[in-house]
């Protein structure tokens, strides 16, 4: 399925508005009709995936209780309504394998009075609730039109803006909470957050002395059980993108070897490094390679271009990490890769297995790791009472809390920061937009691949060394293609790369902090879907309600500026006041 609202009634109380308004809402998001499920006191709305083609995922049992999920997970090889009534037979009788559980996902399991509800466990598929528990839904406009106000969290605010998305369980809207991964949602009696008993989470791993060899075959032997489930449940009804780099190739490896053709594509212009080294391995390898250069998408009217941004700010959840203004290319490509029934493979995620954070073995404050990786902004831009130093001390206190508290994190706890944090919060938002259309899937980000990748030393993983190392174990044809990075994969990495790789290391974390305020000193050029002649069309370009918290003047690198006009419009179109 694609989308599901929640609405937990009183004992007593008959249906109120909240239904109707989400219903409204998922209609102008694109859903059709919903399928409408009654448990446990509580009203469900069903939405199954925009796209055609895709498993219903919806099993109902012959006791009357269902199992339904969103997203995209696949349960002992199977997929759609078999998995759904193997997950129903398993937790009913206590015996569930998490282990054969994979995928981005929402399940919803009645039965009798009861009613359970749990994400994956990495929360990459996004779900939210109001503060009572008692509307859950994977749609956040849905919720932010079905409660009655909401103020925007300023703190959020700034996360979204400066580093594109909100971390920490915190969604723009201070009355609307992410649902906490670690735990499921159980409803009876009552309604409570609870942990999921039996299942295994991933936790910070100390780097494992091992050899390589034995780190490649353990990873490898857990990679390879995930696309044997991905191979049985999709066969060849599967996309996946192809470009210069490591994890796109790993996929495509991973793939291959498991017997499956899939759809290939690329993005870019004829003279980028990544489509150059798709076009070579397409060509030497036979497949058909699909290219689009989404910059020569055309110029719309600028009546055209009001609806495509308010078509997308449905389409996206509202704030995606790069904006609601673009060129009209962002959700065709998406649809087009859903095409079919596909599933859409992602490779992000793969820096699990590099040095992400580009940090030397060391313990780091969280401060420090704030300077390193959260602080690209312009202090000026936060107007007062808030304050950039606010800012980043509760981005330091979420980032302590998420790795465990302390005031020192361990090289460990930051190496498991990265799949936690950063891809549950930062990645989830395009996996979840993604699982509205069609099947998505991030595979390197799975609870069952991420504690062995946690474990490699950092040594092993600089420049790449450990994932090109994967890659030529794999498919050592396609290892041997040259790539973006100017090398090829058959290889452990030259002394340029390495080289390279040291420098970067060695950067302090207090230069770190101002490399983003040097490189933006002044205004970049914008793209024409930027300019004052399109965006005003959209918003009030005095930015009635985000001023009161940006100096929108001091906001000149386009990415930020383009989600600085995305928060503009959501708070201009569903009443989020500061």
């Amino acid at each position: 399925m694609g989308a599901f609202h929640l609405v937990r009634r009183a004992p007593g109380q008959g249906p109120g508005d909240e239904t109707a308004r989400a219903e409204r809402s998922f209609a102008r998001q694109g859903f059709g009709a919903p399928e409408r499920l009654h448990a446990a006191g509580c009203d469900i709305l069903l939405y199954r995936k925009i796209v055609p083609g895709q498993p219903a995922n919806l099993y109902r049992g012959p006791d009357g209780g269902f199992v339904a999920a969103t997203g995209a997970p696949i349960y002992r090889e199977r997929t759609g309504e078999a998995a759904l009534a193997l997950i129903a037979r398993d937790l009913a009788a206590g015996t569930i394998d998490w282990r054969a559980l994979y995928g981005n996902y929402a399940v919803i399991a009645a039965r009798g009075d009861e009613l359970r509800l749990f994400t994956d466990p990495l929360g990459v598929y996004h779900v939210f609730h109001d503060r009572d528990l008692r509307i859950v839904s994977s749609s956040f406009l849905a919720m932010l039109e079905t409660l009655p106000r909401a103020r925007l969290d300023a703190q959020a605010a700034c996360e979204y803006v400066f580093q594109e998305a909100t971390y920490g369980g915190a969604t723009l809207a201070e009355e609307i909470a992410l649902f906490d991964r670690t735990r499921e949602l159980a409803i009876g009696a009552g309604a409570s957050l609870r942990p999921l008993a039996g299942r295994n989470l991933p936790a910070p791993v100390a780097p494992d002395p091992a050899p390589e060899a034995e780190h490649v075959a353990r990873n490898l032997a857990n990679l390879r059980r995930e696309f044997q489930a991905i191979a049985a449940a999709y066969g060849d009804a599967v996309d996946t993108a192809l470009s210069g780099g490591y994890d796109s190739r790993l996929i495509l490896a991973l793939l291959r070897e498991r017997g499956v053709t899939p759809r290939v594509h690329v993005y870019g212009a004829d003279g980028d490094a990544d489509v150059a080294v798709a076009k070579r391995i397409a060509a030497g390898e036979g497949f058909p390679l699909i290219h689009t250069d989404k910059s020569r998408a055309p110029r719309l009217a600028p009546e055209e271009f009001a609806a495509l941004v308010r078509r997308n700010m449905d389409a996206f959840h509202g704030a995606p990490p790069d904006g609601v203004f673009e060129n009209g290319t962002d959700l065709a490509t998406r649809f087009e890769r859903a095409a079919g029934g596909a599933v859409a493979l992602n490779g992000g995620g793969g820096e699990v297995f590099r040095n992400f954070f580009h940090l030397p073995d060391r313990a780091f404050t969280a401060r420090e790791l704030v300077w390193s990786f959260y602080s690209r902004l312009d202090p000026r831009a936060i107007r007062p009472p808030y304050s950039a130093r606010a800012y980043e001390d509760a981005m330091a206190a979420k980032l302590a809390a998420t790795a465990g508290g302390g005031a020192i994190m361990s090289r460990a706890q930051i190496e498991y920061l990265y799949p936690v944090f950063r891809c549950g919060y930062w990645m989830g938002r395009n996996n979840s937009v993604n699982n509205r259309l069609g099947g998505a899937l991030t595979p390197f980000i799975d609870a069952n691949v991420v504690p062995a990748a946690l474990a490699v030393p950092l040594a092993l993983k600089n420049a790449g060394r450990f994932e090109a190392a994967l890659i030529r174990t794999v498919d050592p044809k396609l290892a041997a293609y040259a790539s973006a990075y100017g090398h090829d994969f058959a290889h452990r990495p030259p002394l340029k790369a390495r080289a390279a790789e040291r420098i970067g290391l060695a950067r302090p974390p207090w230069l770190r902090r101002h490399t983003f305020r040097l490189r933006h000193r002044r205004p970049e050029p914008r793209p024409w879907f930027l300019s004052d002649a399109y965006v005003g069309r959209v918003i009030d370009l005095s930015f009635p309600c985000v001023a009161k918290l940006f100096d929108t003047a001091r906001i000149v690198e386009a990415g930020q500026y383009n989600r600085l006009c995305t928060l503009e419009l959501l708070c201009e179109t569903h009443g989020l006041r500061p």
